[in-house]
């Protein structure tokens, strides 16, 4: 990528944008609509979409988070070349690895609510420390196998060690998966689910084939060649995936390795549209929304999850929209001042140059 390489970065920002902006906002504007329309099979399907499956299946709402585990594989492999190149030794490169998924398990801790440090009643397990931990290993692993051959192969070998785990040592069932059982022994604190943590140790797991994944886009995305065979590579690769993720059940909260194939098969295809789109074609300011949401998209998740940005939304413009809207559409108007106001923070952060890198 020598030729315009901070340009064509845009794409991977756009992408975490609209991924971020459906957790923050978007996502319960398109919800709400769908309810107003419930009656109708459109207006179910949106809701339906907007949701997490109750288990097996897969819904939009279920690819934002493990998609954003993917966009993060592609970035690291931008940020390990750059500090490579920029003389950084793979010793410090470790540090900057681990470190940064310390401050994201804490991070987690914060998101998930109180620091209580009562085993009975905190949760240790969390979104930010499954970004945090996977990506670390994924880098480690990168580091140390270097070549894109032998990081796909370990990649590959990792997922059937988790497909035979899960389907050998236990079942596809809450109560019964492997996940469970390993979290009930290890996992300190309280599970989302009680019985199972869809954040647990075999998550992480899962989720670190799916970061290396990612890297291995990145590595396609970084290399001198041409739009047409990068985009065919993406697009060839992404139904690859795709054609995997038939072979076993797709359970996004025990992260099946036929969730992480769909999940890459999809995030491979959508970044080869985006690359057009974005990249490639003139017409770009469309993009920017995104972009600025993109560029400081962990910090405005951490921040929508920690400060009460609901009820700031409710004291700035309930009174409002429940004198200028009707009532089946105050819910559509309350969620997005709730956007607005998450996507004027980022704006604000991204026209002064701050981007804040978790």
């Amino acid at each position: 990528m020598s030729e315009d390489k901070a340009q064509r970065m845009t794409s991977l920002d756009v992408m975490k944008g609209i991924y971020m902006m459906l957790i923050i906002g978007l996502g319960s504007v398109l919800w709400n609509i769908g309810a107003i329309h419930e009656e109708q099979v459109w207006g179910k399907t949106l809701m339906q979409q907007m949701g997490h499956a109750q288990w097996e299946g897969l819904h939009v709402y279920d690819l934002i988070f493990p998609l954003f585990v993917y966009m993060s594989g592609v970035a690291m492999n931008f940020s390990i070349r750059k500090r490579l190149v920029n003389g950084q030794g793979i010793a410090s490169l470790l540090w900057h690895l681990w470190s940064r998924a310390v401050l994201l398990i804490i991070a987690g801790w914060v998101v998930n609510g109180p620091l209580s440090w009562n085993m009975q009643e905190m949760r240790f397990a969390s979104v930010l420390g499954l970004i945090g931990i996977s990506g670390a290993m994924c880098g480690t692993l990168a580091l140390i196998l270097r070549r894109p051959l032998p990081i796909g192969i370990t990649a590959v070998a990792i997922g059937i060690g988790i497909w035979a785990a899960q389907l050998y040592a236990g079942n596809y069932t809450p109560v019964g998966s492997i996940n469970a059982a390993i979290d009930a022994s290890i996992c300190p604190g309280k599970l989302h689910y009680k019985i199972y943590d869809p954040e647990g140790p075999l998550c992480i797991v899962s989720a670190t084939v799916l970061s290396m994944l990612g890297f291995l886009s990145g590595w396609v995305f970084s290399n001198a060649i041409s739009t047409v065979k990068r985009v065919l590579i993406f697009v060839g690769s992404g139904f690859i995936c795709l054609l995997v993720s038939t072979t076993c059940p797709i359970i996004k909260n025990i992260w099946t390795p036929c969730f992480v194939a769909a999940a890459a098969g999809i995030g491979a295809v959508i970044l080869a549209g985006l690359h057009l789109l974005c990249d490639i074609l003139p017409w770009r300011k469309w993009c920017y929304p995104f972009k600025v949401v993109g560029s400081n998209a962990l910090f405005i998740y951490l921040v929508t999850n920690v400060i009460d940005f609901g009820k700031l939304t409710s004291r700035l413009f309930g009174g409002t929209c429940s004198a200028l809207f009707p009532t089946e559409w105050q819910g559509v108007a309350l969620s997005s001042c709730f956007l607005l106001l998450a996507w004027l923070l980022c704006l604000f952060l991204y026209r002064k140059g701050l981007f804040i890198r978790l």
